[in-house]
């Protein structure tokens, strides 16, 4: 038994990492080709490309891993039925669920190796690429940065930051403008609740100046609304949004408690934070798919039938999930938007592999 588990985990393996480089370098080709006029303008943005393209290579390989893993154990299934490997397995007493313990088992290595792989990994090299890309390739804006959850700029003595920006329907919520002296003392300092961008200027509800001296603060002035208080159009911070597929589930959770306790919406965000620990877990459930498929074709000729079949069935989930979530920031509760694919694909497995005939 031993050495069926070894056969059936060594051979996933070694066809998932065949899949896998398929996959990226389908994944890079694409990506190239879709940048190909900046990509190629200079000898310096080609070299910088073979980097960022590189740096890209963590993210696609964790989003088509559940693919290419189903698709590796229904190879390894046609391979096995054609040798007649299954037959001497079935006849040796061997059941559907104890040829699936091993590939179960390497499934929750996988879902390990994705979750460490999008917390630790994904959010460094996403950045570092978004960086060459934005920054070195398309030379925009670099004095926008984001950090600590917040927007940050800076122009001559006057910092700016911002709590939250909403960049589809262009809106700020929670600015704050420090203009400093030439002694590096404050001298004057304006808060605004909320912004929307109208009319190719930025205007502001909710304002409050306030200007200092040496004796603190010398002057207070309110204003319902404020217009021209920054000048950066709303295509600035769009460069420096971070998306959450560029944070780690730690990092997102604390953006997320930060802007509920500053009131804002964070229904969106909820949805991708939940989805961080729900998506590695679709690798044990192809462990499913494929076996509920693949092993219904034994018994006749179209088995090239069963692997499109798994196919289709990946792909369908893949979009099933992909629509869950997108009802998950308005209709679904974002929990249950994460999670509802898995528990519809996971309970259709079961049933998949209790209907075998064996």
């Amino acid at each position: 038994m031993k050495r069926l588990n070894r056969y059936l985990v060594s051979n996933v393996l070694k066809i998932l990492l065949i899949t896998e480089f398929a996959g990226l370098v389908l994944f890079i080709t694409i990506e190239f080709f879709e940048h190909m006029d900046i990509f190629t303008s200079s000898f310096k943005n080609f070299i910088l490309s073979i980097f960022y393209l590189c740096l890209k290579i963590p993210y696609c390989f964790n989003l088509i891993l559940p693919l290419t893993f189903l698709i590796s154990i229904l190879i390894l299934l046609i391979l096995m039925i054609r040798n007649n490997e299954m037959v001497i397995v079935r006849t040796s007493g061997i059941s559907t669920i104890m040829i699936m313990k091993p590939l179960i088992s390497l499934s929750i290595v996988l879902i390990m190796f994705s979750f460490i792989l999008s917390e630790w990994i994904i959010p460094v090299a996403l950045n570092k690429s978004e960086y060459i890309y934005r920054i070195k390739i398309k030379k925009e804006e670099p004095y926008v940065f984001f950090k600590n959850g917040r927007i940050w700029f800076k122009r001559d003595n006057v910092i700016n930051n911002i709590d939250f920006i909403d960049v589809k329907k262009d809106i700020i919520k929670g600015l704050t403008v420090i203009e400093l002296s030439d002694a590096y003392t404050i001298k004057k300092r304006i808060d605004a609740k909320e912004g929307i961008w109208k009319n190719d200027s930025w205007v502001f509800t909710d304002v409050v100046e306030r200007a200092f001296d040496d004796k603190g603060i010398k002057s207070v002035k309110k204003y319902t609304h404020l217009k021209g208080i920054i000048r950066e159009p709303p295509s600035v911070f769009k460069v420096m949004e971070k998306g959450p597929e560029e944070m780690g589930y730690r990092e997102l959770s604390s953006y997320i408690k930060r802007l509920r306790a500053d009131g804002h919406d964070v229904r969106r965000y909820l949805v991708d934070l939940y989805d961080k620990i729900a998506f590695p877990f679709i690798n044990l459930i192809m462990v499913f798919a494929a076996f509920s498929v693949g092993l219904r074709y034994t018994k006749t000729k179209h088995i090239s039938m069963g692997i499109f079949t798994g196919i289709c069935l990946g792909v369908l989930y893949f979009l099933f999930h992909y629509i869950s979530l997108s009802f998950g920031h308005s209709i679904f509760p974002p929990i249950f938007a994460a999670w509802f694919s898995n528990i519809i694909f996971f309970s259709a497995g079961i049933i998949g592999i209790v209907t075998l005939r064996t």
